[in-house]
């Protein structure tokens, strides 16, 4: 290639490199009276719960979360037994109810506990009960597991209450907290009411797994949608229930417990071995959905009912300035890298500077188009380790170059060698890195699977970008130097001399 071409290939690149990073960080208001808003990509991605910003109109970045307290069956709060009791007049149901409920002096009286359900005549927690209990904590658990979301936590306070907390990114936290609570064993049946329609009548000798295997959800072409997967068995009743769809109206109901999860209007016959239900669903609520309907088909079984209660927003964990910090640390970070790259290898830095942009353009593009993925912590850490790799590989091809050149080597011979020396050492630690991430995103918890499958996918990117644009770049870069040795910094030992 020669200069001139070379030339204008690097400021080709330059404005598009350049453009793409103004696109993915830059936001700005513009129009009359700033009506109307230009938001980045990185303004634009799914931020997890620990992280607060400020946005361009001064508001707080939705941070934080929301929680939900579930009383069992059989526990009340002391604020609704107090209640409850205010609105009673008569003397005799005043005394009634004081005889129902006892209160828990374990929790500090926050909680009490029904008589003949949670606790026996003698006010102690029956074993049951305590049974049922750890059982429906083990199911929500399960369920919160599955929906693998940064920022979610679950925890059980006053010993028979339980507060989820779901992230203010998740869009679908009321259809969660309200699917969740739903306990019992899985069930379908048809029909023009849910509590009238006929349901499967399992034989002495069968379960509902007989008829299901299981549910999932998935999102195609950017619908989410439920799936039902039938046994043969299954997939006959459900072509028997729906034969006469044609004429005559048919609505499917899938419980959990005594409620219907999915009520389906049916206007043709169904026959096939797997169910894909689309409708109002988010990919988060579809999920919800798929996971109450499977741990209650596959998971812990429980009976124990739950009351959704005293739902609050809560803040984001590091601040509202968190966003803020990092973007300082990060571009920090970016400065001291290319004032090193400068000071060490002169003009080359440039090759390393557009190779590490494009992989920043990428990567960014990459966690906000990928659905699981969100800027967060874990991610950001992923993603400057990526960049950590492809810096600390760069500088080694460009060391290897400078000491082949101060023994009389030329240039292009220098290069050639370096690159060639690094290929195998730059393939086998990306592909080590990538199979490590990839599988431990299947099988670590939330937090650490992002961090895994972002930086398996940053190592990639990096051997990619490494093998190609800084090859390229580099050549490019020299073909426009007239003296290649002070264009890199790049000094021979009879020059020394």
């Amino acid at each position: 290639m020669g200069k001139k071409k070379s030339a204008v290939f690097l400021i080709l690149i330059a404005v598009i490199v350049l453009g793409l990073c103004f696109i993915c960080t830059v936001s700005f208001p513009y129009g009359t009276d700033n009506m109307y808003t230009f938001n980045s990509v990185v303004g634009m991605m799914r931020k997890d719960a620990y992280l607060g910003g400020m946005l361009l109109d001064g508001e707080n970045y939705l941070g934080g979360g929301y929680s939900a307290v579930y009383y069992p069956e059989g526990v009340i709060s002391a604020s609704e037994y107090e209640d409850n009791l205010a609105a009673l007049t008569d003397t005799k149901e005043i005394e009634e109810y004081k005889e129902t409920y006892v209160r828990y002096p374990d929790a500090n009286g926050s909680v009490y506990l029904e008589r003949k359900t949670a606790c026996g005549e003698d006010g102690k927690v029956s074993d049951s009960f305590k049974e049922d209990f750890s059982a429906a904590v083990k199911l929500m658990k399960e369920r919160i597991s599955r929906m693998r979301l940064e920022g979610t936590s679950m925890e059980v306070r006053d010993d028979f209450t339980v507060r989820m907390t779901l992230p203010a990114l998740f869009d679908a936290q009321s259809v969660v907290f309200n699917t969740f609570l739903r306990t019992g064993d899985f069930s379908m049946g048809y029909g023009s009411d849910a509590a009238t329609a006929e349901k499967v009548n399992l034989r002495s000798t069968e379960t509902i797994n007989d008829y299901v295997k299981g549910a999932a959800s998935r999102s195609r072409r950017g619908t989410p949608y439920v799936m039902i997967k039938f046994t043969e068995k299954g997939r006959d009743t459900i072509a028997e229930w729906t034969e006469t769809a044609d004429d005559t109206s048919v609505t499917l109901f899938f419980y959990v417990g005594d409620e219907a999860v999915i009520s389906l209007p049916v206007s043709s016959a169904i026959d096939q071995k797997t169910l894909y239900i689309s409708g109002n669903y988010t990919a988060e609520s579809a999920r919800a959905v798929a996971v109450t309907m499977d741990t209650a088909l596959n998971g812990t079984s429980t009976s124990l009912g739950f009351t959704l209660k005293e739902t609050v927003r809560s803040e984001a964990t590091f601040g509202n300035w968190a966003l803020i910090a990092l973007y300082i640390a990060f571009g920090a970070a970016f400065l001291g890298m290319m004032i090193f790259f400068f000071v060490r290898y002169h003009m080359l830095a440039f090759a390393h500077l557009y190779t590490f942009l494009i992989y920043f353009v990428s990567m960014v593009l990459c966690v906000w188009a990928i659905p699981f993925l969100h800027f967060g912590i874990e991610t950001l850490i992923a993603v400057a380790l990526g960049g950590i790799l492809l810096s600390v590989t760069d500088a080694m091809s460009y060391e290897i170059a400078r000491g082949m050149y101060a023994t009389g080597k030329t240039m292009t011979s220098c290069v050639k060698a370096a690159n060639r020396r690094m290929l195998l050492p730059v393939i086998d630690i990306s592909a080590a890195i990538a199979l490590f991430g990839f599988v431990a995103y299947f099988i670590a918890l939330t937090e650490v699977s992002l961090f895994a499958f972002t930086f398996a996918l940053g190592a990639v990117l990096s051997a990619l970008l490494v093998i190609a644009v800084n090859r390229f770049c580099w050549a490019a870069l020299l073909a426009t130097a007239k003296n290649p040795g002070p264009f890199c910094n790049f000094v021979k030992e009879a020059d020394d001399e």
